[in-house]
């Protein structure tokens, strides 16, 4: 039962509006991860005559 009640607190307590991220800082996030992603694709991928 502690358990359910500390997991609910640790819920309701990881953001605040305090440390949330503003959504404008978020979508930049994202796109730099895609950004890198797709970067570390193309760098893996093999050469074009093979």
């Amino acid at each position: 039962m502690l358990d359910i009640y500390a997991r609910s607190f640790l819920e309701a307590s990881r953001f605040t509006p305090s440390t949330r991220i503003d959504p404008r800082t978020q979508r930049h996030l994202d796109k730099d991860a895609e950004k890198r992603e797709r970067h570390t694709r193309l760098w893996r991928r093999g050469p074009y005559w093979i």
